[in-house]
């Protein structure tokens, strides 16, 4: 390549404020969404466990955004 044909450009540190800022936001949200996700997880689990030594034979009918069935 010759100088006429290079690209000018600066040096650009890879890690930067807005990098950081948005890597940092990125495992945060993942982190909440993963523990409410966890938690309705271990709630079905538990209902099941509790039922069966219950004995319940009720059917549940959970029309929510918020049903471990409907998210998977």
């Amino acid at each position: 390549m010759t100088f006429v044909t290079t690209y000018s450009y600066r040096n650009r540190s890879i890690f930067d404020l807005k990098t950081l800022i948005e890597a940092i936001r990125f495992i945060i949200i993942n982190s909440i969404l993963a523990f409410i996700l966890f938690f309705l997880t271990a709630e079905e689990f538990e209902w099941e466990m509790f039922s069966f030594i219950k004995r319940i034979t009720d059917e549940v009918i959970d029309n929510t955004s918020w049903n471990i069935k409907t998210l998977i």
